[in-house]
């Protein structure tokens, strides 16, 4: 692909991330929920500084945190847009409801949350009878770390690095 249509492209695809943007701060604004507003803002700002900062590393582990901090953040958009659009679904049927003249009592009850607590996260690895037992092949190592979605929030565990010398991820965060 020549290398101008790939910028084109590049550039078309920000452009509609930029459109994006405008649309869910618009849907949050209808909605009155300045709370998710700001948490958007905030992400969106992170998610410029952690391009930013990809753009600029020169090691290793620092392109590796800003990739983690660029997934996070994108990660965290889109529960935020996941929240705003069943805010925006609830306030459609609410007045639906509301026009419908066979309905009955709202109930104003809302559920109460609790909290959870995630701690300890073990994942076993499987590896080619050759590359464990044998040690052969080239050692090949991954940046490996976990998001953990509940509800409309985002968590996410420290990064552990991986190696065919390992049997299993641990993940020793605790979450609340």
């Amino acid at each position: 692909m020549p290398i101008d249509r790939l910028a084109d492209m590049e550039e078309k695809l920000r452009i509609l991330e930029d459109l994006n943007m405008i649309y869910i701060r618009q849907i949050a604004l209808s909605l009155k929920d300045s709370d998710i507003q700001k948490k958007i803002d905030y992400e969106i700002r992170m998610r410029e500084g952690a391009c930013k900062l990809l753009a600029a590393c020169s090691q290793r582990d620092q392109a590796l945190e800003a990739s983690k901090s660029l997934l996070t953040c994108n990660a965290r958009i889109m529960a935020y847009m996941s929240e705003l659009q069943r805010m925006k679904e609830a306030q459609v049927m609410q007045r639906v409801a509301r026009r419908s003249s066979d309905a009955g009592p709202m109930d104003d009850r809302s559920p109460c949350k609790g909290k959870v607590a995630i701690s300890d996260l073990r994942i076993p690895l499987m590896w080619k009878d050759t590359e464990y037992f044998k040690n052969k092949g080239e050692l090949h190592r991954c940046a490996v770390f976990c998001l953990l979605q509940l509800g409309g929030e985002i968590f996410d565990t420290d990064m552990v690095m991986v190696d065919r010398t390992l049997t299993d991820i641990c993940f020793d965060n605790t979450i609340v």
